[in-house]
C-alpha cells in the first residue's frame, strides 16, 4: 500500500509535466525541517513512524506532492499527507 501512495504520486508529477510546458513547484527551498510519515496521515493507523528530512536536502513543493532532493543525487517523491512541519529556507 505505501508503493501504491508512491507510485500514484509519480503519475501525477508525469501527468502535471505533460499539461504544461514547464511545471512549476510552489515553492522550493533548502529544507529545516520536516518529517515524512510511513502512512498519511488521514489513515486509520495506530502507529505512524516518522523519519526528519535531512537539513541539507532540498525540496519542491507541487499540488499535492512534494520531491525531496536527497545530498546523495536521489529524489523522494512523497504526497503532501504523508509530511509535516516542513519548513524551508
Amino acid at each position: 500500500m505505501k508503493h501504491m501512495a508512491y507510485i500514484l504520486a509519480l503519475a501525477t508529477s508525469l501527468l502535471m509535466a505533460g499539461c504544461s510546458d514547464s511545471p512549476k513547484p510552489l515553492d522550493s527551498g533548502t529544507v529545516v525541517s520536516g518529517t515524512v510519515w510511513q502512512h498519511s496521515l488521514h489513515s486509520a493507523v495506530s502507529e505512524n513512524t516518522g523519519s526528519n528530512i535531512p537539513n541539507d536536502a532540498r525540496a519542491d513543493v507541487f499540488e499535492g506532492l512534494i520531491i525531496i532532493h536527497l545530498a546523495d543525487g536521489s529524489r523522494q517523491i512523497v504526497p503532501m499527507d504523508y509530511v509535516t512541519n516542513l519548513k524551508l529556507k
